[in-house]
């Protein structure tokens, strides 16, 4: 059972419509419905406060389930396309070297071969660069950048963890 599915049966149980969750949490029915359906995923202070509003523990809210299927759960997948695409390149070259050693007649492959494995390599040399250098990572969290000390960090804090400002505060 997911978390969304966990408060809409929650919320079902004690007969309360997703207009009166959103009420009681101040946030609005369109929010309380992707949580539900699993758009959107609400954070840990507002998981608490959904528990205490449903009259429940958070670990009740959030099953054993819920934290295995949770996205932070998963290592962060990285991507290893440079790395393929510079192999695609080798594999090319030792190709070429192979048709020039076997058949001196027929060139037009293995010439073939050593400029497209070039290419490749080539490629495959320039792909980190097209991410601004940052390293290809899919790491799942959302990113918040403070507007004091412009650091990013992962998670949606209350307070940023390095310069301590107050997002409630305005």
């Amino acid at each position: 059972m997911s978390l969304g599915d966990s408060i809409k049966a929650k919320r079902e149980a004690l007969g309360m419509t997703q207009q009166e969750l959103a009420e009681k949490l101040f946030v609005s029915r369109q929010t309380v419905s992707r949580w539900e359906s699993g758009a959107r995923c609400p954070d840990v202070i507002m998981s608490k406060r959904i528990a205490m509003v449903l009259g429940i523990s958070l670990d009740d809210l959030i099953t054993k389930e819920t934290a295995a299927e949770s996205p932070l759960m998963k290592e962060p997948a990285a991507d290893f396309t440079c790395i393929k695409v510079m192999l695609t390149g080798i594999f090319l070259e030792v190709l070429a070297a192979f048709l020039i050693a076997a058949d001196t007649d027929n060139m037009d492959w293995s010439a073939v071969c050593f400029v497209l494995g070039i290419i490749c390599f080539a490629a495959g040399l320039c792909i980190p660069f097209h991410s601004g250098g940052k390293p290809m990572i899919d790491e799942g969290l959302p990113q918040k950048t403070c507007p004091r000390c412009g650091k990013e960090h992962d998670f949606d804090y209350p307070k940023c963890p390095h310069c301590q400002y107050d997002y409630t505060q305005k």
